[in-house]
């Protein structure tokens, strides 16, 4: 029979015996648990403020980089450190408790070059530095040996900000729509990081607008998107959302031929389409007065040689939604004059 089973076995006996001994006795093994408990207590207590050595892994924020660079790449944020220190300091660290990351002042080492943007820092020079940060712990070594920095130029551009809508079928509520553009103030901000992701960037969006059953015009904030190493002039844009009622229309109207020759009559087969569209009530007046006109390209004969002509409108009112054409394509007829 093994050691493990033959003390399980007497400690089960004994709180057998115990169960049934009198108040008294099991009173004072009570008091001797409590008092092996105290003195471990202590003696735990007093081991903390002997020194020891021990490794421990600890955050390091990387501050002060060379005018006009940044930092690209990876680097560790955390650093394998040895260190002699106070059992209680050792804990702490160990639990991660009230940790204040190192303050890595990159401008201030002397940094090695390998080329035009990778440098690098034997973290053996830097132990007296860090260790002073620290304070109640001195650094006996710095795991990894050696911090490689990628670093390149600063780019500075203006972008204008685009808004998102988190469409879906219920974000307006029944009969309404988007009266127009949304608005945003500002349209345009200052983004700065490396140059390579700056010169790649040709606008920045919002977090997507979020909302339900919107029947009336709305104004609010929202947070622009985050990019990676980026860094924006203001994180936020206020934008006024234009909603009203729409009506939707439906006319019938004269197809018109463009680009035609002096010499030649084109005629669209049928002449007149259906069309039909959403618009705002108070926008109805302004197609009233300034009517939707279809047309067809004569130059599109020689380009596509096909029987049929496709159908378009050369400018579409941004006010108008839902544009459809019936039919979408016409046959001609070519007379000469």
């Amino acid at each position: 029979m093994s050691l493990k089973t033959n003390l399980s076995l007497a400690l089960k006996r004994y709180l057998q015996r115990l169960t049934g001994s009198s108040f008294l006795q099991q009173r004072r093994f009570i008091t001797f648990l409590f008092f092996v408990f105290l003195a471990t207590a202590f003696w735990f207590i007093r081991a903390l403020g002997e020194q020891y050595e021990s490794s421990i892994d600890y955050p390091v924020r990387y501050i002060n980089f060379p005018e006009n660079k940044v930092l690209v790449g990876e680097v560790p944020y955390k650093l394998h450190l040895t260190v002699r220190a106070k059992g209680f300091s050792i804990f702490r660290s160990k639990l991660n408790l009230d940790l204040i990351p190192l303050r890595f002042n990159v401008n201030s080492f002397s940094l090695n070059s390998q080329g035009n943007d990778d440098f690098f820092v034997v973290t053996a020079t830097v132990k007296e530095v860090l260790s002073a940060e620290l304070k109640d712990m001195t650094i006996l070594d710095i795991k990894p040996d050696t911090l490689f920095f990628k670093l390149t130029g600063v780019g500075v551009k203006k972008v204008p900000v685009i808004p998102l809508l988190a469409m879906h079928n219920r974000f307006f509520q029944q009969q309404f729509m988007l009266n127009g553009k949304i608005q945003l103030e500002p349209d345009s901000i200052i983004i700065s990081g490396p140059a390579p992701m700056v010169d790649s960037i040709n606008h920045i969006n919002t977090e997507p607008f979020r909302y339900n059953n919107l029947s009336d015009t709305v104004k609010d904030e929202f947070n622009l998107k985050e990019i990676h190493l980026i860094t924006f002039s203001q994180k936020k844009v206020s934008a006024l959302i234009p909603v009203d009622r729409f009506t939707e229309v439906e006319g019938r109207l004269t197809v018109v031929p463009i680009n035609v020759p002096d010499s030649v009559n084109l005629i669209a087969i049928p002449g007149q389409i259906t069309v039909t569209y959403r618009i705002s009530l108070s926008n109805y007046n302004r197609v009233v007065l300034n009517p939707l006109t279809p047309h067809i390209d004569y130059n599109d004969i020689k380009s596509t040689n096909l029987p049929r002509l496709s159908l378009f409108l050369t400018d579409t009112p941004e006010y108008i939604n839902g544009l459809r054409f019936n039919p979408k394509v016409t046959e001609f007829l070519i007379t000469r004059k």
